[in-house]
This record gives structure tokens, sequence and C-alpha cells, in this order.
């Protein structure tokens, strides 16, 4: 038990100095004086590169670049390929009517031809109806995201134009920092591990090291996500195509004559039309009489029934 009791107390002050030492390297990372990226406009996100370490760099021309001696981290950033920028843009493009599918499938192939894909596309509704109008999503390479978005205009008449970028160089760098430190103490977490002596130590250490994996996945996970939306832009596309304008009435319509003359037909063929219902009602006895008729003068006159007249008595 004397033995045991010093190698535990050594444990416990060592994790005790590694809690410090996050601490430590938690507020170094919020430090003012460090160097922060500024936002930037337009330009195009270059291939992601690797994180670089800036801490050995040259303090006098740091303390030189912008002004009242703030550096020009993008300036460096951009110099060094590690520029990183979101770009995405919305078009609304007006096409001919009937010419949908012959506009999305271009759109397709224009992605395909800059080696983009199709993301997502939403083209019609559940009517059944004509399809006129729907929306295409492709993402292309950064490095061709301004062809790609000039050959898409080309579809038609282009109505909309919006394009939103972010430099998130700043936050990429911050997060390659962050995950070097995390990795340097999940190190030191499983070296002390290894060394651990007895169960509450050993529990003890599995909790640190369970956070600070837990922190590397977020982190890497973001990294990722960062890489991916910095590698390719998007591009949404809505295509529609717009109604024929109604056909004015005329001078003939607009003064009522036509309407009139129109109302006056439908009572014409009305009336006809119950001439005709009276005339195929009557037809059947008129042809049974002119039919009685015609045997009645075919009969011999001594045959023929006489009428006769009642005599008063």
């Amino acid at each position: 038990m004397n033995t045991a009791s010093p190698v535990r107390l050594a444990l416990l002050v060592a994790i005790l100095g590694l809690g410090g030492l996050l601490a430590a390297c938690g507020t170094a990372s919020t430090n003012p004086a460090a160097p922060a990226p500024h936002a930037v406009s337009g330009g195009l996100a270059q291939g992601g590169g690797t994180a670089t370490d800036y801490s050995g760099a040259d303090k006098s021309a740091t303390s030189s670049a912008g002004p009242a001696g703030q550096p020009a981290s993008n300036a460096v950033l951009t110099a060094q390929g590690n520029q990183k920028v979101i770009q995405d843009a919305t078009l609304g493009i007006r096409i001919k009517s009937g010419a949908f599918w012959d506009s999305y499938n271009q759109a397709v192939t224009i992605a395909t031809r800059f080696n983009g894909y199709l993301v997502s596309s939403q083209v019609g509704d559940a009517s059944a109806s004509a399809t006129d109008a729907g929306s295409v999503v492709v993402a292309v390479p950064a490095s061709s995201y301004s062809d790609a978005l000039a050959a898409l205009r080309q579809l038609g008449t282009a109505t909309q134009l919006q394009v939103v970028s972010q430099d998130v160089s700043g936050e990429y760098v911050d997060l390659q920092s962050r995950l070097k430190n995390q990795q340097a103490q999940q190190a030191i977490l499983l070296d002390l591990m290894r060394r651990a002596q007895s169960i509450p130590d050993s529990i003890a250490v599995q909790n640190q090291l369970s956070t600070v994996t837990g922190q590397i996945e977020q982190i890497e996970g973001r990294i990722r996500f960062l890489d991916q939306r910095t590698t390719y832009s998007t591009i949404t596309v809505h295509l529609f195509t717009v109604a024929a304008a109604p056909v004015q009435p005329s001078l003939w319509d607009r003064s009522g004559l036509g309407q009139s003359f129109a109302t006056a037909g439908q009572a014409f063929v009305a009336v006809i039309g119950g001439m005709l219902v009276v005339i195929g009602f009557v037809l059947p006895f008129i042809l049974l009489l002119l039919l009685a008729f015609g045997v009645w003068r075919l009969l011999p006159i001594s045959m023929r029934p006489v009428l006769r007249r009642p005599t008063s008595s």
C-alpha cells in the first residue's frame, strides 16, 4: 500500500497538470494577439492545402503588413495556397416553352463537362401536369466555378444571379491547430493509460481520453466538411417558362354586338330544334292518316264505307 500511494499521487498530479495544459492551449487559441484572417470578397477557392504553423514566421514582416500593424493573414494564406472560400450561386433562367427537359439535360451535361456532378433536382409536382419549371443543383470544382457559371447562363435568358462567398480560411487554420493540440493530449493520455497501476486511475484517465477523442472526431468532421465545400462549389439553376400573354378582345367583341349576334343565333337554333321535335312527334300520325286515305281511295265505290247522317223520327 505504501508503494502504490506515491504512484497514484503522481498519476493524479499528472492528470491535474494535463487539465491545466488543456486550459492553456484553449487560452492560446483564443488569444486576440494571434493572427486572424480577414473577410475577403471575390476570388476562387484554390485546392485545399495543408495547414501551416505560422509561429515561426518573420515577425518583422508580419508587423509591417496592413494598417495599424495588423497582419495580412489572407495574403499569406493565398500565397501559400491555403485560402478556403465557400462559393454558392443561384441562377434564374427563362427558357422556351416545351424546352424544359432539353435545358435540364444540358445543365447536367455542363456539370459533367467540368468534372462536376448532379447534387439534387426538383421537377414537376404531384398533379402530373405539364412540366415547364424546375430546379437543378450541381456541384463543380472551385477552379471551374466561373466557367461553369458562364456556361449555365447560356441555357436561356438569365433573370436572376446571386453569388455568395464565405472565407473560412481562419476557421480552417484554427481547426488544424486545435486538432494537433488534441492529438498531442490524446498521446499523453494513452501513455498514462498504459502506466496506470490501479482501476480508479485507469477510469480517471479513460474519462479524459473519451472527452479528447470526441473532440478530435468533431474537429476532423468539420475539417472534412470544409474541404468538401471549398473544393466544390454549388450552383442552383431555376428553369422556368413564361405563360403567353392573353389575347386582347377585338373592337367587335368589346362593343357587345358580337355577343348579341351570338345570342340571337343561339335562339334561332333553339327555335329550329323545337320545330324539329314537334314535326318528329306529329309526323307518324300524319303518315297513318295518309295511309288510311290511300286505302280508302283504292277500294271500289260500292265497298267504300259511307257516312250516313242520323235521321230524325
